[in-house]
């Protein structure tokens, strides 16, 4: 997602890429939001990324990393729009 979003027009919204059975279905709470951090950090300078799962996420997930993941968001942009207040 990284090297493809250098490649990817700025007027095509791309989504993506938090994996539905390494993170949402495998994954921790820690794990979670260490990856959608990492990825929401890297490509916050794109105004067409938007944070996805990378495809469906699974029935039988731990909805507390559901929940985890959609927290993390919104403090991610919360603490954007925070920092885009003060400067």
């Amino acid at each position: 997602m990284r090297e493809m979003m250098k490649h990817i027009p700025q007027d095509v919204v791309v989504m993506g890429n938090i994996s539905p059975v390494q993170q949402f279905r495998s994954g921790t709470v820690e794990s979670i939001t260490e990856d959608t951090l990492s990825l929401m950090r890297d490509l916050s300078g794109y105004n067409n990324f938007v944070i996805s799962s990378g495809c469906d996420i699974p029935p039988d997930v731990d909805l507390d990393n559901v929940d985890t993941f959609f927290h993390t968001v919104e403090g991610f942009y919360y603490r954007q729009s925070l920092r885009n207040a003060i400067s």
